[in-house]
């Protein structure tokens, strides 16, 4: 398992160069001059050129990049174009409500996902039959649909949690929860239902086997068998797809969090893309990219841990 961790952690720092250098010339691409943006249409063309010049815009890309990749390598990620605070700053103060959203997707996303693909397993052909049908439900409905009807049921019907902000845990424990209550639900029906349809297919397999026909003859009470043996052995495929799940939940915050108004990285990095804040949006995906990478690290070492052969190698 230890050779499995440090194999991953040497592949995550140049995925981690070639992602950041990818933003780095996409976000190039985009059309428009940030000092266009900053000053305004009212502004000359020689107003416009001498911005560029001051902030480094007008030099050739390669030199741009190598300015900024070195100053990235000390830490330094730069200024906003708009605020002009760091933008390891703007990103901070976005990063909680983001990743309040996304932690509690995942909660929901395994707690529920789990057990709904157990029940669907072993509850017989009419339990499996509602379930498949409503997970199929839930997989074809676009998050930020089913969060505009969450809204209007639970929030503007029914009045049982805020329709849109985002309270500090800080603050108030109890607001924080209800303020993420909604959008984790809109985030996580799709991944409930994929972690749920996955966990079926492992179980229905692990049931399967030989050895499990082994303990139930042996006497193994039911509770025992399920989630001792059968839930154990099938949780590599479980733990990887909500690895994967992770990945997709926190690109769905970008739009979820414009239906609740929450000001976490999604609303940063559209305002920033269309401000063509070119140091916020690279801040940004160089964070989420270390986040992903993090994540994708922990699923192999959790595989690692319930493969009994990779914990021999």
């Amino acid at each position: 398992m230890l050779r499995t961790v440090l194999r991953r952690l040497l592949v995550v720092v140049p995925m981690l160069w070639g992602i950041a250098t990818l933003a780095f010339c996409l976000v190039n691409l985009i059309p428009g001059s940030p000092a266009r943006t900053i000053l305004g249409d009212g502004a000359t063309a020689e107003q416009v050129a001498a911005l560029d010049r001051k902030m480094g815009y007008d030099r050739p890309l390669a030199d741009q990049y190598w300015t900024w990749l070195s100053h990235v390598l000390r830490g330094d990620f730069g200024t906003s174009l708009l605020t002009s605070r760091p933008t390891t700053a703007d990103v901070g103060a976005r990063l909680p409500i983001t990743l309040s959203v996304v932690a509690g997707a995942v909660l929901l996303t395994v707690v529920v996902g789990v057990a709904v693909g157990v029940l669907s397993a072993i509850g017989g052909r009419r339990l499996d039959r509602a379930g498949q049908s409503v997970l199929s439900f839930f997989m074809a409905v676009p998050s930020f649909w089913l969060g505009v009807l969450l809204v209007f049921l639970l929030s503007i019907r029914l009045g049982w949690l805020p329709a849109t902000g985002y309270v500090p845990f800080a603050h108030s424990p109890g607001r924080w929860l209800a303020s993420i209550a909604l959008p984790c639900l809109s985030v996580a029906a799709v991944g409930i239902a994929t972690v749920a349809r996955q966990t079926r297919g492992a179980m229905l397999d692990v049931l399967t086997k030989d050895y499990i026909r082994t303990l139930r003859a042996a006497g193994v009470s039911n509770r025992s068998l399920i989630f001792r043996h059968a839930l154990r052995n099938a949780s590599i495929p479980i733990v990887t797809s909500v690895g994967f799940q992770f990945i997709g939940l926190l690109g769905s915050t970008v739009i979820v969090e414009q239906v609740f108004a929450l000001n976490g990285l999604g609303a940063l990095t559209l305002s920033a893309v269309n401000g063509k804040d070119f140091p916020v949006v690279l801040t940004v995906v160089l964070f989420t990219t270390t986040i992903v990478l993090a994540a994708n690290l922990l699923v192999d070492v959790a595989n690692a841990w319930l493969n009994p052969k990779a914990r021999r190698a």
